[in-house]
């Protein structure tokens, strides 16, 4: 198949189901801000926080380091075997001993909701396992209806628990979980995981190998958590928990932003690690890179332009305050989609390291910045840090790749002309009167189709094949 229809291809069957995964907390930001205070919203968001930042000390990464290495044993059940039966031996006893050391802390300490906390990161460890290794199958629709079960349930579960029976944040606890677990029972009736699994098959050599990915992915993990959400920590000692609900809603339209990014780029790193190796790759590389940036560059343009009239109607008028905030964490997500689009011929080499190496400098950036600003500009800081990391990050990896690498450009008109259209939106964000917004938002629409039309031409073309070729 044409590399570039597979992508299209992979990137439109993941769509379904993880468009309506990361669509969530979005849609639901009505009836979160509705029914919880901002204390409630902030704790939960704490949380989740946290527990993003356990799971990969928990699971070593190895659900990442199991899809890469079924890229290069498809087709070889053997080899598959002994993949997954070496990696699910150890996810179970790394979730055991997270669980004995949580419960005495939770004894000793009197941890408040520990209980959530052991059990949304022993279940994500096993939803992160089955999911990637699905992926690793090739089983992209199998991956794709996970992806739904896991959103359609937390919206059901919501609804019951927040509207119904009123149960406020334990309820968004109850429901964040079943819904994981709804996910992983589907995964098991659907690709049978029991099929891969051979006790005699988990070698210490397949562990090894796996590890020896894995494990740099773990500070280059860690380093994302402090550059996407270290900032709400810092802003609940500072300036409290309330703020950081407040922070919280600022960041839901940025996350559905990058999540539609992260949808692609599950294809993406796919296509770059098979095809890595062709003659033409920099000529490949350097076009996809081009026309997925002036993409999603137009997509962050497009949402900041829409948010003069879509914030009001969406959010409480107690969290007004995150209306600031929101175009400077759109700007950031932009500048992590650069970073994502270079950092897939890392995962491509396996030079994990290289990973880590360039997050962590774009963490320690992140923290500096934002502890130095935060008593003068106070909320200002959490999200100009996070722009500042991220656009440092994505200089590093340009830098490095351009230069050690391969030849990987964008293009520098499509650089420029975004820049300069983002400098003029900004001012207008900020001035907020009806008539610039109006304006501002055609002139946006209309960059955005003069800008994709060669794209748009050839995804409709793409998607009128595939219909005939149904049809026939």
């Amino acid at each position: 198949m044409d590399r570039r229809k597979e992508l299209a291809k992979n990137t439109a069957i993941l769509s379904f189901g993880k468009i309506c995964t990361q669509c969530v907390s979005f849609l639901m930001l009505p009836l979160y801000t509705a029914l919880l205070d901002t204390t409630e919203y902030g704790t939960f968001d704490l949380l989740v926080t946290y527990g993003t930042l356990l799971l990969p000390l928990v699971n070593w990464q190895f659900d990442q380091g199991i899809f890469r290495f079924m890229l290069d044993c498809r087709g070889d059940r053997e080899r598959q075997t002994d993949l997954f039966s070496s990696i699910f031996v150890v996810s179970l006893f790394q979730s055991t001993v997270y669980a004995f050391i949580l419960i005495i802390i939770i004894y000793l300490f009197d941890f408040k909701n520990g209980y959530f906390l052991l059990a949304y990161v022993i279940l994500h460890v096993f939803t992160a396992l089955f999911m990637q290794f699905t992926r690793g199958l090739g089983r992209s629709g199998n991956y794709a209806t996970a992806s739904f079960i896991s959103a359609s349930g937390t919206v059901a579960f919501n609804v019951i628990t927040l509207v119904v029976l009123r149960l406020g944040l334990k309820g968004l606890y109850f429901a964040t979980l079943i819904s994981q677990v709804f996910t992983i029972i589907y995964l098991c009736f659907a690709v049978k995981p029991w099929k891969y699994f051979r006790l005699k098959q988990a070698t210490r050599k397949t562990f090894s190998a796996v590890c020896s990915y894995s494990l740099p992915l773990i500070p280059n993990n860690l380093a994302w958590w402090v550059v996407n959400v270290s900032d709400r920590t810092i802003v609940s000692y500072v300036l409290g928990v309330g703020i950081n609900g407040i922070y919280t809603v600022a960041n839901k339209f940025s996350n559905v932003f990058i999540q539609f990014y992260n949808i692609f780029n599950l294809s993406w790193t796919e296509s770059v690690s098979l095809h890595f190796q062709d003659e033409d790759r920099e000529e490949f590389l350097s076009e996809m890179i081009t026309t997925m940036y002036k993409l999603f560059s137009s997509a962050c343009l497009g949402i900041v332009a829409c948010m003069p009239f879509i914030f009001p109607i969406m959010i409480n008028e107690r969290y007004a305050d995150a209306y600031p905030q929101i175009i400077i964490l759109m700007y950031a997500m932009l500048l992590r989609v650069i970073v994502g689009l270079y950092s897939c011929v890392y995962i491509a080499e396996k030079d994990s390291k290289k990973v880590a190496y360039t997050s962590a400098a774009a963490a320690v950036i992140n923290i500096i910045v934002h502890v130095l600003l935060i008593n003068r500009i106070g909320l200002y800081a959490a999200s100009i840090s996070t722009l500042v990391a991220f656009g440092v990050m994505a200089v590093i990896r340009y830098v490095d790749i351009n230069k050690n690498v391969l030849k990987m450009k964008i293009s520098r008109n499509a650089l420029i002309s975004s820049l300069v259209l983002a400098s003029v939106l900004a001012v207008t964000y900020y001035i907020n009167q009806t008539v610039m917004n109006v304006i501002m938002l055609l002139v946006v629409c209309v960059y955005a189709l003069v800008t994709n039309w060669g794209f748009a031409k050839s995804a409709v073309k793409v998607g009128m094949d595939y219909i005939k070729k149904i049809k026939h």
